[in-house]
């Protein structure tokens, strides 16, 4: 039997389309705990700088997981740790400056998945200047960080917040109720302005609430508004907003895989009914392949901007 999460309310704020109902939800790392995991994927950031230096590429490819991911600055994408190893050895001969990895970023938004963000330089000289920015997926596989996805992208700065600024709109709290559950979200601007960051708080029939996040960028390199989510089982995914001719409606595109290896696909629909009130709904689902029916549509209500 397909298992379909039917809560529906937390897609809202992830761009989830299907989780599962017995997935238990991860607890939150504190204190040593939290810092041992933030040390263990700074080694992980640390070795692939060291193994790029030296141009060890096959230590390279051993950080990255075998199903990776990975999209450099030009567009190009690469799937897969071999694919990855083939197209690292193409380097040997290259003179590219050395490369400098600089996270100002890391969460955990599950126990076994970190969000990093940061910037990639490259000397000149006797200077390490910026080159590009990137965002990565960790997860943690028999007690080993590896890189699960990874996008390099150029440089961007009032372009992205630019952008960016069509989902002005969304900054604030929101609500939403139905007659077993309710969610609170809160939408807010990293202080660069070069991310919109997002929490959603589930709370349903009396459970411990659940706490799930999202992070939206600009992709320069499609020319499109990009975001990760996660769920606080340990599952994640990435989604493409494409706004429609109708001025008060997005559709975000997302690809999702569950915390037990499960695929799914949706297309969330968002109309703005006012600066106060907008409709969600989750269409033309799959999970695993199989279609899963539409949600029914949920209207969402601002607390506070």
């Amino acid at each position: 039997m397909l298992k379909v999460w039917k809560a529906g309310l937390v897609m809202l704020a992830l761009g989830l389309a299907v989780a599962t109902l017995n997935a238990n939800s991860a607890e939150t790392t504190k204190g040593s705990a939290a810092a041992q995991q933030d040390d263990s994927v700074r080694i992980v950031l640390m070795g692939l700088e060291s193994a790029m230096a030296s141009k060890n590429f096959e230590n390279a490819a051993a950080l990255f997981a075998e199903d990776a991911h990975f999209i450099d600055q030009a567009g190009e994408e690469i799937r897969g740790r071999k694919a990855l190893r083939e197209r690292f050895d193409r380097l040997k001969d290259a003179s590219a400056p050395a490369v400098g990895i600089h996270p100002q970023s890391i969460t955990f938004p599950a126990n076994t998945v970190a969000l990093i963000v940061g910037e990639v330089s490259r000397k000149h000289g006797q200077e390490d200047l910026p080159a590009s920015r990137f965002s990565m997926v960790m997860v943690k596989k028999n007690n080993n960080w590896l890189i699960n996805e990874l996008q390099e992208t150029t440089m961007q700065s009032a372009q992205t917040e630019s952008h960016l600024q069509e989902l002005d709109w969304l900054i604030g709290q929101w609500s939403a109720d139905k007659p077993d559950a309710s969610a609170q979200l809160n939408f807010e601007w990293t202080p660069d302005k070069k991310f919109i960051k997002s929490k959603c708080t589930l709370n349903k029939n009396g459970k411990q609430p659940q706490v799930d996040s999202q992070v939206i960028g600009w992709d320069p390199q499609h020319n499109t508004i990009i975001s990760w989510h996660f769920d606080s089982n340990g599952g994640f995914g990435s989604g493409t907003w494409i706004k429609q001719s109708d001025d008060n409606k997005w559709t975000v595109n997302v690809v999702g895989v569950g915390a037990d290896g499960s695929n799914s696909i949706a297309s969330n629909v968002f109309t703005v009914k006012s600066s106060d009130e907008f409709i969600w709904q989750s269409v033309h689902r799959t999970l695993d392949g199989e279609t899963v029916g539409d949600t029914e549509p949920i209207t969402v209500h601002r607390v506070k901007r």
